[in-house]
């Protein structure tokens, strides 16, 4: 039989019982039956009720009896067996609504040892369970007569014997196709009940004291089954990992099953990576550290399923990737990429069996197949062509690279052409290789507007090739594995598809691989879409928020905006004098809700009284059209703890509904902008920016507002505590350039973070 036509049987089956778990939640609780006593439910979500017919004591349920699950009234499941003080433990049969059942052994309200499983689809198992999960030796039997035998892995087959409906025999071994199993001779027989140091290679595979790299500290209570937290170390004597496994595999440990808190550690004691399980699977938090101690990343899971945002950090703390998930789908199958040096990417990565539909098809011109995630094949019938392409959605203004992988099983005998900027045949731009010469063609509205001739290239391979399209500034350059063939001027395409064409023009059929479909497309680090964005906290998972603000005077006074400090636990500044970063706790001195103000102070006795402020408060209202400029620390989870610099003309003098509280501003202003100041070109502080009246008013793009400063004044005399600023007068008072009263200014910009 087809390996693969096997291994999708496999998982079909695997799918169709994974569903009776997929929506338990992480929760247990006890539940009042509403006949004087409560059950315990492992899987409790809002809206479950019970009924209990059967014995009880102590007011919970306790012998055997039947348990019927209700979910917002609705039937949910049946449970017709033994209770221990309200906790299912001994023989039963769980039935659900869809008449799927399990019968077994029931231990702390989980399915644990031998049972027995059908599904409504006619399927059945007769093996062994870890909380209610298929895991362990058992047989699998397909309701077309096929059937599989050997170990089953969290509900899915492991290692074992395949035979189809039709009695032809496969075999798989560590989830892949393979053409006999490999046996292993492995005996290991734990004493119960005494404390064990068992010995690992650095494959984690059993071995002898001499030939370890691991040791593990065990107990067991029973056969395969660990009693409290393991330990596992470096065979130097450092801690490398705790964890509770449920079962433990002793001749594949990574098939043991886990349940809790899990944590690995580096040799120096610091954390390397901390993760929660749930019934073997990941749920809730998953992060991993540098060895500094610092977060390297951080996601998010739910019953095993990515969720959320998923977030990786430079060594320095600034973020690297945010990927955001929803119930495992990868958001518009695009992730948000920052470079080093702050150069902001939103990253297409085709998943070809998630976009299966658009890809897989027969027709008279050949076959096209998905393989896996990342790559599919195409056969083209002879003196034919095939193509495939997808939406990718990146803008076709923008500053772009394109890329794919190609494998041509059949070289020399046809035209491989990459197809990108790609709207319909009429509109297009191809990269085309035929055995050691390639081609370039753009076409427009119909018209061919370049058809260069067939040219030779070394860079050419006989087999894998890899395209790339820099489509930046003025110039499109067109790479053939890293080496550039080609260089032309700008096109602004016409559509953003991108997909491969296989000609071929031979007599016999043609087949090709198309693999890694990829498109980084630049972005404006001041217009990064917001849902490609992490929650606004900072880089380092501990502080929740953070806005900007700026110095009132050389005291340690500070202004900003009450939406950046509201609600919060606890408030740190951060700026930097002469270069080098400073931090210190402050307090909120006085606020003003109704105008979205606030003023904080540094309540450190290490701070030292700053040089004088450097620019003044000016009261009365600009006039439209001033040019005006803002300073603050927008986005600083994503684009670093760097001052930022954005500036534009005052729009109006007043907002929505001629508030006179606040300018419009063509100034972009974004989350983290919030506190910040803004400032004329005279030296003065005009205004204080905030993101959150532009959430307030509008959810339009360039419509931006600032709080005029004389309301900021009006605070600061209504202050407790008396604050001076000198106000300065709307003069140029100074003869400094731009950037050197940016450079002047920006120590006086300060980061707020909040908890």
């Amino acid at each position: 039989m087809d390996m693969k036509r096997a291994l999708f049987l496999f998982f079909l089956f695997a799918h169709s019982m994974f569903g009776l778990s997929q929506t338990y939640t992480l929760k247990d609780k006890w539940v009042d039956c509403g006949n004087g006593c409560q059950l315990l439910d492992p899987y409790y979500s809002d809206g479950v009720s019970f009924t209990w017919k059967g014995p009880s004591k102590g007011g919970k349920a306790n012998g055997y009896g039947t348990a019927i699950k209700y979910v917002n009234g609705e039937y949910e499941s049946t449970y017709v067996g033994e209770y221990k003080m309200g906790i299912r433990e001994g023989k039963g049969t769980f039935t659900h609504k869809d008449g799927s059942s399990k019968t077994g052994t029931f231990v702390n309200g989980q399915l644990i040892g031998r049972g027995k499983m059908t599904t409504e689809d006619g399927h059945s198992y007769d093996g062994e369970f870890v909380n209610y999960r298929m895991h362990g030796n058992g047989t699998i039997r397909y309701a077309n007569g096929a059937k599989f035998v050997g170990y089953v892995s969290n509900d899915s087959p492991y290692t074992g014997e395949f035979t189809n409906y039709d009695g032809e025999i496969s075999y798989i071994q560590e989830g892949i196709p393979v053409e006999h199993i490999d046996k292993r001779n492995f005996s290991y027989s734990p004493k119960i009940g005494q404390r064990l140091t068992e010995y690992f290679d650095k494959d984690w595979n059993r071995c002898d004291a001499k030939s370890a790299a691991y040791y593990r500290l065990i107990t067991y209570s029973a056969p395969h089954v660990p009693k409290g937290v393991v330990k596992d170390y470096y065979i130097t004597g450092e801690l490398q990992s705790e964890q509770y496994p449920v079962y433990v595999d002793y001749e594949n440990d990574s098939q043991s099953f886990l349940e809790g808190e899990q944590i690995f550690y580096y040799k120096n004691g610091k954390i390397e990576r901390k993760q929660q399980y749930y019934n073997n699977r990941l749920n809730g938090s998953s992060i991993s550290y540098y060895d500094d101690g610092k977060i390297a990343s951080e996601e998010f899971y739910c019953f095993g399923t990515p969720n959320g945002d998923a977030i990786e950090y430079y060594p320095n703390g600034k973020i690297a990737t945010v990927r955001k998930y929803n119930n495992g789908q990868l958001h518009n199958n695009k992730y948000l990429h920052i470079t080093e040096d702050d150069v902001p990417f939103l990253i297409y990565d085709e998943n070809f069996i998630r976009n299966k539909d658009a890809w897989e098809y027969h027709g008279q011109n050949g076959i096209v197949q998905v393989n896996d995630e990342v790559s599919i094949s195409m056969q083209a019938s002879p003196e034919r062509m095939i193509s495939g392409g997808i939406y990718t959605g990146f803008s076709p203004m923008s500053d772009n690279i394109i890329s794919v992988v190609t494998n041509q099983r059949n070289p020399g005998q046809g035209i491989v052409s990459f197809l990108f900027g790609f709207k319909d045949w009429d509109n297009l731009c191809a990269l085309s290789i035929a055995g050691d010469k390639y081609q370039f063609t753009y076409k427009k509205n119909g018209v061919i507007v370049q058809n260069d001739e067939w040219a030779f290239s070394e860079y050419i391979k006989s087999d894998i090739n890899q395209f790339t399209v820099v489509n930046s500034g003025e110039k499109i350059r067109l790479y053939i594995n890293d080496k550039q063939v080609k260089e032309v001027g700008r096109i602004y395409y016409d559509g953003s598809l991108c997909g491969v064409s296989l000609y071929n023009s031979s007599l016999q059929p043609i087949v090709a691989d198309v693999a890694q479909l990829v498109v980084h497309e630049v972005v404006n680090p001041s217009n990064i879409p917001q849902d490609y964005l992490p929650d606004e906290k900072s880089n380092q998972n501990t502080w929740k928020g953070n806005g900007s603000g700026f110095f009132l005077n050389k005291e340690g006074y500070i202004a900003t905006n009450y939406h950046v400090i509201e609600g919060a636990s606890t408030l740190q500044a951060n700026f930097t004098r002469n270069g080098k970063l400073e931090s210190y706790p402050v307090s909120v001195v006085a606020t003003d809700q109704q105008n979205d103000l606030a003023i904080i102070r540094i309540n450190d006795s290490s701070f030292k009284i700053l040089p004088n402020i450097p620019y003044g408060l000016l009261s009365r209202t600009k006039d439209t059209g001033s040019e005006v400029f803002a300073l603050g620390y927008p986005m600083a989870s994503v684009m670093g703890e760097e001052v930022k610099f954005t500036d534009g003309k005052i729009s109006s003098k007043s907002g929505i509904q001629g508030d006179v509280r606040v300018y419009q501003i063509s100034v972009p202003i974004q989350p983290g902008n919030s506190g910040g100041p803004l400032f004329d070109m005279d030296g003065n502080v005009v205004g204080i920016t905030s993101s959150g009246l532009n959430r307030e008013y509008f959810k339009s793009e360039n419509v931006n507002y600032a709080i005029k400063a004389s309301y900021l004044k009006n605070l600061m005399e209504a202050c407790p505590e008396e604050i001076i600023l000198e106000e300065k007068a709307d003069i140029h008072t100074s003869s400094a350039t731009l950037t050197e009263r940016i450079k002047q200014y920006e120590d006086y910009v300060v980061l707020i973070l909040t908890k």
